[in-house]
């Protein structure tokens, strides 16, 4: 009877290993893999990732991390800020990416409403690629989403008023032109 009682809890042992190593291990690893995907997405990415780096002040070295947690933070890139114009220089390490240049710019115009919402000074930020700069100013992207872009930063009126419009093509064309190009 013992003997049958410990062949039984091992199989039972056995079993839950393997439930464990073969499905929910690899579906969680699959989830997190998916999270990350999706962070690089407009449409989807998660908002209350980047609230912990809402700031008064564009000084704040935070505010830099916040672009380690917006679309393209897969991208090699350096900073430097201008506080005297209020304005960040994100400078990526190479040409423009012309593998989807329309998906790099929507990605970059999502980065800057993310950024002008959460830095409450910030006025200026440009892009810089190798061989293009992009700028946008705060009052571009109050003309596309309102003056209150604060206002912007629930998880519902962001869906609504941010990511939803990405899906709207004739607003993204219209608005992507918000990011004036400057060759160097």
């Amino acid at each position: 009877m013992r003997t049958k009682l410990i062949v039984l809890l091992a199989v039972i042992g056995l079993g839950m290993f393997a439930l464990i190593q073969g499905v929910i291990i690899p579906d969680r690893e699959l989830a997190a893999k998916q999270y990350l995907e999706d962070q690089q997405n407009p449409l989807t990415h998660d908002l209350q990732t980047i609230l912990p780096y809402k700031h008064k002040y564009m000084g704040a070295v935070s505010n830099l991390n916040l672009f380690n947690h917006l679309p393209l933070s897969n991208e090699r890139r350096s900073f430097q800020l201008r506080p005297e114009q209020f304005a960040i220089e994100v400078k990526y390490e190479a040409s423009e990416l012309r593998s989807d240049e329309k998906k790099i710019r929507q990605a970059l115009l999502y980065n800057s409403v993310a950024a002008f919402a959460l830095i409450d000074n910030l006025q200026i930020i440009e892009y810089q690629f190798v061989d293009e700069t992009l700028t946008i100013a705060r009052a571009d992207i109050q003309k596309a989403f309102g003056d209150d872009l604060e206002s912007l930063l629930t998880t519902d009126k962001w869906r609504s008023e941010v990511q939803e419009k990405w899906r709207d093509e004739a607003f993204l064309a219209e608005s992507v032109k918000l990011l004036r190009e400057k060759r160097q």
